[in-house]
């Protein structure tokens, strides 16, 4: 059965938006930003829980800070020498003095940026978690109660690049946008369902706002292909109704989506000639991680590895690793490893760094916790909880993962956290 990740990809976005403008809300209110304020009381469905870890979250108690400024000095966990152990090394909380609501991460040496449900970007020194340029990317420069949230960023070329908004349900139409991360200039932007972009291009129903592919020069989204350096927009086929990518890192671009049934609903684009697609009625690779059920998988690159997460045949989360080399794929029958997965719901971000496969619960049955994957065997090797029962309750949701330097950064709603990669 594939119909629960429907649910729970509509849920986690459905719930995250909820919180974070619920957050907003609240904030307005005497109080409740102070940084003193007693937490809220945890709900009751909340089970398994784990208390939070040692280091305590730094708060600022300067009434005086400006906006401009993070969060008070991050707690630091004195490093010690032996074993690796996955902990949390910084916590940069900045809810009580930025007021905003995080959606989404992205990374490249000695550079943060964190884009918002309110539809700005905030860079952030990785060293200090104090906030720099700030872009608004919503129509009008938006506002505190402005939702237009930034639903996935990436480095590409010279440029940080944005989707922001929704394909469907918003008086905001969907942008993509090209910035100059030196000087935090829009340097192109599209509104995805202009005439100039749609040009006869009919959307798929029930888009999903997954974010896009990324390939070396180009941006995959909504149909479409942009060049990153000249910016020329290339319509292409592909699907469009719960669409994820993974680039294979060679030749293809895999792509999985709600695609009818057809081409065992996996559709693989050449990079270099995307008028070049390969579809099989029957991928010979494929086990529970596809299977024709009809709904875009989580997929990552990891060595000559792609991982996907979907639901078994019994019902059981599985995650599943195939050849990257799509030709040895060919080859086989059923996946290179499959192992459970520490989650048993498909709320989950997958993430590869430091040699390691990670796993992000985001609201699944273990929301919050962080799984450290060994990628040659599927082991679980590890977990840490990221933000206990007291983040829990006041709704501090991981959103988003990503690697800079020797570091791997966690995003939630209301901070940020970094972990020591192994």
């Amino acid at each position: 059965m594939r119909l629960p990740l429907t649910k729970t990809y509509l849920r986690r976005s459905t719930l995250v938006l909820a919180v974070g403008i619920m957050l907003l809300a609240c904030s307005l209110l005497p109080g409740y930003a102070d940084p003193t304020s007693p937490p809220a009381t945890a709900p009751d469905q909340l089970t398994d829980a784990a208390t939070l870890p040692s280091e305590e979250v730094a708060e600022s108690t300067d009434a005086a800070n400006s906006q401009a400024e993070a969060t008070a000095s991050p707690t630091v966990e004195a490093e010690t020498e032996g074993p690796y152990v996955l902990a949390i090394h910084d916590r940069y909380p900045f809810f009580e003095t930025k007021v905003t609501i995080a959606q989404s991460l992205t990374a490249r040496a000695g550079q943060l940026w964190i884009g918002t449900v309110s539809g700005t970007i905030e860079e952030v020194d990785p060293q200090t978690g104090s906030f720099g340029k700030s872009i608004s990317l919503a129509p009008g420069g938006g506002g505190m109660l402005t939702v237009f949230p930034i639903q996935k960023m990436v480095f590409e070329g010279k440029y940080l690049w944005g989707h922001a908004g929704f394909f469907e349900g918003s008086n905001l139409p969907p942008g993509l946008f090209a910035i100059d991360p030196q000087t935090g200039e829009i340097v192109r932007e599209w509104d995805l369902n202009s005439s100039e972009w749609m040009q006869g291009y009919e959307r798929g129903g029930e888009a999903l706002d997954f974010g896009f592919g990324v390939s070396p020069g180009k941006i995959w989204i909504d149909g479409h292909i942009v060049d990153t350096q000249t910016f020329e927009v290339t319509q292409v086929s592909m699907p469009t109704i719960m669409t994820l990518y993974a680039y294979d890192g060679r030749e293809w671009m895999w792509i999985t989506a709600e695609i009818g049934g057809s081409c065992d609903d996996l559709i693989l684009i050449n990079v270099n000639d995307p008028t070049t697609g390969w579809c099989e009625e029957d991928w010979p690779f494929f086990t529970n991680a596809a299977n024709g059920d009809g709904l875009g998988n989580l997929m990552v690159l990891a060595e000559d590895k792609m991982w996907m997460a979907d639901t078994g045949d019994d019902g059981s989360y599985v995650l599943e690793a195939y050849p990257a080399d799509i030709e040895q794929a060919m080859e086989t029958t059923g996946p290179s490893l499959s192992a459970p997965s520490p989650d048993s719901e498909s709320s989950i971000k997958l993430f590869f760094a430091g040699d390691t496969l990670w796993v992000l619960d985001t609201i699944g049955d273990r929301m919050g916790y962080l799984f450290r994957v060994d990628p040659q065997t599927g082991e679980t090797i590890d977990s840490l909880d990221l933000v206990g029962d007291e983040g829990r309750a006041l709704g501090d949701l991981p959103v988003d993962i990503a690697a800079e330097g020797d570091n791997l950064w966690v995003l939630t709603t209301r901070q940020l956290l970094r972990i020591k990669l192994p």
